[in-house]
């Protein structure tokens, strides 16, 4: 086969050519052993991007997961190193229980396209329950013919991600507990406590904290059957519209109201950024369509916009160094780390070693917020309750003077 390349050489010179190569893994390495940095690759009259695929795709609203991709790439990786046909692996597996009924449909969903000849990652494509990030580390195993190799960094990518987000969500349980105790105090003093000391005196203040308390106490035992579905629908409108690009300019702008949670949601986004580059230049991807892959594995709107911008500076012959730098994304040792793995041609391997660091710091930062929050949440539960009843007893108090008078 005959591929045609663009890249970066060591000193960040843009070059292009021709390879000859048995398949694209084979051309890749081929280039690396050169000092070239790949941007871009494509086979003689056939255009290998993460644009390729099936039509018919289908379309999923819930995702899959994490812990059914982990356990299906390291199985299909064990499958086919024993030399199990990648068909028939995949056809052993949907029928395994050990995965969710639905994740069991779509593979064999997937095996029954590839019988028909569609290939495997144009077979998860058309499913639509999988990833880019997924699909396209799928495609570029197929193409260099190292598809067990890559199971296992698909393995070892979600694992990490999972594994830190769950970290994240556990260190934050407490808090969340505090906060959903408040609401229902509020509620449960609202509807049930206040009424009756109230009700004692004969007069309901229209005004001040007490007067929003009963109408809370109005609306929840009156309107109930209106408060109900309201709730519902503003729960579920807001579900789909923080999944919208407008909803995360939304998430972004109270993300970044608070100095720690902004600083640790920016760690968030660069150990993302990093580790899925890192995952998918090592898997064969080229830089152009791992930067913009990785861009939107990161989940921040604004980062996206400025890794669009490199992406067009390495399209026009800058190498990564440069162009991160000028975007001003990362702290300097980070630029420095990148230049060493363009000069090595192992930026892969130091893109995870970034990521593995943002990662420890993030633990970090997370407990040092979690220290902070806490306590402030226990105080700030308490001065509202306290609020509350001495707002009650110094009305009941006027109350009963003026029933003295």
């Amino acid at each position: 086969m005959t591929f045609t390349y663009k890249g970066l050489d060591r000193s960040g010179r843009r070059l292009k050519g021709i390879i000859n190569a048995e398949n694209l893994k084979e051309a890749l390495d081929k280039l690396k052993q050169q000092g070239v940095l790949v941007t871009d690759v494509t086979q003689k009259d056939v255009q290998m991007t993460v644009q390729s695929g099936s039509t018919g795709k289908k379309r999923t609203v819930f995702q899959l997961r994490a812990r059914d991709i982990v356990l299906f790439a390291r199985q299909l990786e064990t499958m086919i190193s024993a030399g199990v046909r990648l068909v028939d692996a995949v056809m052993t597996l949907s029928e395994q229980e050990i995965f969710a009924k639905k994740f069991r449909n779509i593979l064999k969903e997937v095996a029954s396209d590839m019988k028909g000849g569609m290939s495997f990652s144009d077979a998860l494509e058309r499913q639509g329950a999988f990833d880019s990030i997924f699909i396209n580390m799928v495609r570029a195993g197929e193409e260099g013919g190292i598809l067990d190799v890559t199971m296992k960094k698909v393995a070892n990518y979600y694992e990490n991600s999972n594994r830190m987000r769950e970290q994240v969500k556990s260190s934050m349980a407490y808090p969340m507990f505090i906060l959903g105790f408040a609401v229902v105090v509020v509620i449960v003093i609202s509807v049930f406590i206040l009424p009756k000391l109230i009700t004692v005196f004969g007069t309901v203040p229209e005004s001040g904290l007490l007067g929003l308390l009963m109408k809370m106490n109005f609306v929840f035992t009156q309107r109930w059957y209106i408060l109900f579905p309201v709730v519902i629908a503003i729960g579920v409108g807001l579900f789909f519209f923080l999944k919208t690009v407008y909803g995360g300019y939304v998430k972004d702008f109270f993300g970044n109201l608070l100095p720690p949670v902004r600083k640790l949601r920016q760690k968030m986004t660069n150990e993302r950024f990093t580790r899925t580059l890192g995952v998918l230049i090592g898997s064969g991807v080229s830089m152009i369509n791992a930067l913009d892959m990785a861009a939107r594995a990161s989940n921040n709107t604004k980062f996206i916009t400025t890794i669009a911008k490199v992406n067009e500076e390495v399209k026009a012959g800058s190498n990564l160094k440069d162009a991160l730098k000028r975007a001003g994304i990362f702290p300097q040792i980070i630029y420095e780390m990148v230049g060493t793995g363009e000069e090595t041609g192992k930026l892969d391997v130091v893109m995870e070693k970034v990521a593995d660091f943002y990662e420890e710091e993030i633990l970090t930062d997370t407990k040092k917020l979690v220290s902070l929050v806490e306590p402030m949440m226990i105080a700030f539960v308490g001065i509202f309750i306290a609020f509350i009843a001495f707002t009650m007893y110094s009305t009941m108090f006027q109350m009963q003077n003026q029933l003295g008078k």
